[in-house]
């Protein structure tokens, strides 16, 4: 059985589980084993594999607007007929890291993989340390994931060899299952989305007599959204992770937080 990992990392957090997820999926057997971020994952890919996982942070209460786009943009896979009228897709399985409250990230993530073809069953989730920058710079969950968590993760991945086994073997399995998360979360996680985000949380923007051109930004940015022309120029590709201001070695990418730190830290 040959599985493929894909992933999106903002910070390295992600892609560490990911790669303790495929070290437990070959421990049991997998070969060969592909991780691989989902910026090098082509739509058509994920259809050769017998397993596939998928990995993402939690960015306001639910995945980047990057890994959604992704995951619709992936090909169809049909669907393949089973026993009892019943149908089947291709096993898949789930892992998130975050520094608070998820909400329903994993919910989500399940029915968009579901209307792809895949059958989630099982999931893995994990803290790694929150780099929003209105929590007045203190990242919280620092350290994380720790070595306990990474070992938790290739024991899932372990055990989502043996549950994938089962299920193309033809053994009756039910899809995973995640209570709704309500309440202020939920709320928030709807307001959160792009035409809010980019009305209310500040813009980038480029001190020209600090910023030297090295690059960093660019080299860093998770979506590829900035290229240098000469000075950084930012795309729409944007997801309001801020990591190119928090990397900038000259502190020339600045945008004003007054506001919302005001908002969150009275």
């Amino acid at each position: 059985m040959n599985a493929l990992v894909a992933y999106f990392s903002q910070t390295g957090n992600t892609r560490q589980v990911a790669e303790a997820v495929a070290r437990g999926l070959s421990a049991e057997g997998c070969d060969p084993v592909h991780v691989r971020p989902i910026e090098k994952v082509g739509p058509d890919e994920w259809r050769g594999c017998d397993l596939f996982v998928l990995g993402t942070p939690v960015f306001y209460y639910k995945e980047p607007a990057n890994v959604r786009a992704w995951i619709r943009g992936l090909a169809p896979r049909d669907l393949v007929p089973a026993f009892a009228g019943l149908r089947r897709g291709k096993p898949a399985f789930t892992f998130i890291t975050h520094g608070g409250n998820p909400t329903n990230t994993l919910r989500r993530l399940q029915r968009f993989l579901g209307a792809k073809g895949a059958r989630v069953l099982g999931s893995f989730e994990c803290f790694g340390y929150d780099t929003y920058p209105i929590y007045l710079k203190s990242f919280r969950q620092w350290g994380h994931p720790d070595a306990d968590e990474l070992a938790a993760a290739a024991e899932f991945g372990r055990g989502a060899v043996r549950q994938a086994e089962r299920f193309l073997a033809g053994a009756p399995m039910a899809e995973a299952s995640y209570p709704f998360v309500g309440g202020r979360t939920f709320r928030l996680s709807i307001l959160c989305r792009r035409p809010i985000l980019d009305w209310t949380f500040p813009r980038l923007g480029v001190n020209r007599d600090l910023c030297t051109r090295c690059g960093a930004c660019a080299r860093r940015c998770p979506t590829e959204n900035i290229a240098l022309d000469p000075w950084p120029a930012f795309a729409d590709r944007c997801i309001r992770c801020y990591l190119c201001e928090r990397i900038c070695p000259h502190n020339a990418i600045q945008c004003d937080w007054r506001f919302m730190t005001r908002l969150m830290n009275p």
